[in-house]
């Protein structure tokens, strides 16, 4: 089994059902900590200890991202302070100061984009901070620097070893309720008649998108947790390309409608699409731990896919010429979203294949060093 989905501890499920409780525990306790040192020796202006805390850990929870959000602060901070202090301790005159603490911000501004924008967001506000009122005081500007990478630290720390709130967890919850909604909504779309309309449906798959959006916004504190996803990073950005495939054809599926007398030509080849749902489901339940092994598709699936659309389709056109190029029309759109459906399948199968390729290299090349 992929070690990503493996079945939590009950220590582990713990913390993930009361995470948002166990978060705000933490910045509390950091927060505590930082107040706690300077009541047993006060330092100037502690209190930009508790303004990076906060920064740091307000919105995200999981250590990795903790850890990158903290090293790009303390990058930030290093630059922006060493700028400033630099300003502080050369500069005379107010107006050049200012001018060139000016120039530093709309360099940076100009700079910030990408994954590091934040450093260069630190970078900025660090030299105003530094620079304060430009009282060439250098001492508060290497305080204030100082409590800021302070904070980094304590937030660090206690996002790691104080009940640390794994990305991993609320990623693999993402994936399972997305493959999970997106076989339920495939399973009643194989089950309804010619005319039904099914809204419900609609909205699982715009829950479904926010799960796939919920995944990418972790992908950052993935890599951040493990090596061997922080080596491939581009399968799991592709895991979540396959579902947002999936789920624009499923609602292209929801829009299809027949007419009574097409009705049997579609039964036939939404027989196909029953085993899709199929796989969809099983899937779903080896992502959420309710297996433990992952659901292999046929060899050649995608032939054999192909061979039987098209012979559902044969027998059923109507002897009239203009009808029968509607109704070949008709059926030969409805099993090209079905084989798509299942080529997307075959993809997110693919990558899984992959990542777990990417754990046995990981796996076997740790074995190799602890036998050295």
């Amino acid at each position: 089994m992929i070690p990503l989905f493996e079945k939590p501890s009950v220590f582990a499920s713990f913390i993930y059902r009361h995470a948002r409780i166990i978060h705000t525990l933490k910045i509390a306790l950091a927060l505590s900590i930082v107040a706690l040192g300077n009541w047993i020796k006060p330092v100037p202006h502690f209190i930009w200890a508790m303004v990076t805390i906060v920064i740091i850990m307000m919105g995200l929870p999981q250590v990795g991202g903790a850890i990158e959000k903290s090293l790009q602060r303390a990058i930030g901070t290093l630059i922006g302070s060493a700028y400033g202090v630099f300003l502080v301790v050369a500069i005379d005159s107010y107006w050049n100061l200012m001018g060139l603490l000016i120039l530093g911000v709309c360099v940076v501004v100009l700079l910030n984009a990408g994954r590091y924008s934040y450093a260069y967001l630190v970078t900025g506000f660090t030299m105003i901070i530094v620079i304060g009122d430009a009282n060439h005081d250098t001492s508060e500007a290497l305080w204030r620097s100082a409590n800021i990478l302070i904070g980094c630290v304590i937030a660090v720390l206690v996002s790691l070893f104080v009940l640390p709130i794994k990305a991993k967890q609320d990623w693999r919850a993402q994936l399972g309720k997305s493959f999970s909604l997106m076989a339920s909504v495939l399973d009643n779309h194989v089950k309804a008649s010619s005319d039904s309309e099914l809204p419900a449906e609609r909205s699982k798959l715009e829950n479904a998108m926010k799960a796939v959006l919920a995944q990418k916004k972790l992908l950052f504190s993935l890599e951040w947790e493990s090596q061997t996803l922080k080596k491939h990073p581009q399968i799991l950005t592709e895991l979540a390309n396959e579902q947002v495939r999936v789920i624009t054809l499923l609602e292209l599926l929801l829009m299809t409608h027949w007419s009574e007398e097409e009705n049997e030509a579609y039964s036939r080849i939404k027989q196909i699409a029953v085993h899709l749902q199929q796989d969809f489901a099983a899937l779903a339940d080896y992502v959420n731990s309710k297996t433990n092994e992952r659901p292999k598709l046929p060899a050649g699936l995608e032939q054999q896919l192909q061979q039987q659309l098209l012979s559902a389709q044969h027998g059923t056109i109507a002897t009239d010429s203009t009808q029968a190029d509607y109704q070949h029309f008709a059926y030969s759109g409805y099993s090209w979203l079905i084989y798509q459906l299942a080529l997307a399948l075959l993809a997110i199968d693919n990558e899984l294949d992959k990542l777990e390729q990417a754990y046995a290299n990981q796996k076997l090349l740790l074995a190799n060093i602890i036998g050295e």
